[in-house]
């Protein structure tokens, strides 16, 4: 089933492009924390591991890259649990100098008879985490 969003991001796409991709900073926004995720991350055919919680599950998140266009698009294979994540992520520059972000997922679920709940739960972390992202993106820089 198709989950999908887009947000616009009052940031350059450069600096939404660090943020999606510079392990540090996905750990500030997202709150995943890289467990084995390779030093030249993301280039096509990694496999990245990063810690996930959900609630007080601690769970590794399966991130298995299959689309890198620098500031363009990335594209993933994500597993988690039962849930697996076709996601896409494409950035546009807009003319005020901000960022269109869409994201556009394909959700399943590996055990049967749960495909709704792996929708469902796949639909409120997109929309949070989308939130999450445009919010530190947003945020001015620090000195």
């Amino acid at each position: 089933m198709h989950v999908g969003a887009s947000t616009r991001i009052a940031a350059p796409v450069d600096r939404v492009w660090r943020a999606l991709t510079v392990p540090d900073e996905v750990t500030i926004w997202d709150g995943v924390v890289p467990l084995d995720v390779p030093v030249d991350y993301p280039k096509v055919g990694q496999h990245a591991r990063w810690h996930s919680a959900f609630g007080p599950l601690r769970l590794t998140l399966h991130d298995r890259i299959r689309v890198v266009e620098e500031t363009r698009c990335m594209a993933a294979a994500i597993d988690l649990a039962f849930v697996h994540v076709d996601e896409e992520y494409r950035l546009s520059p807009m003319a005020d100098g901000g960022t269109m972000l869409v994201t556009d997922d394909e959700v399943r679920s590996r055990v049967p008879g749960l495909r709704w709940l792996a929708v469902r739960l796949a639909k409120a972390n997109v929309v949070s985490s989308m939130a999450r992202l445009k919010d530190f993106c947003e945020r001015p820089a620090s000195m």
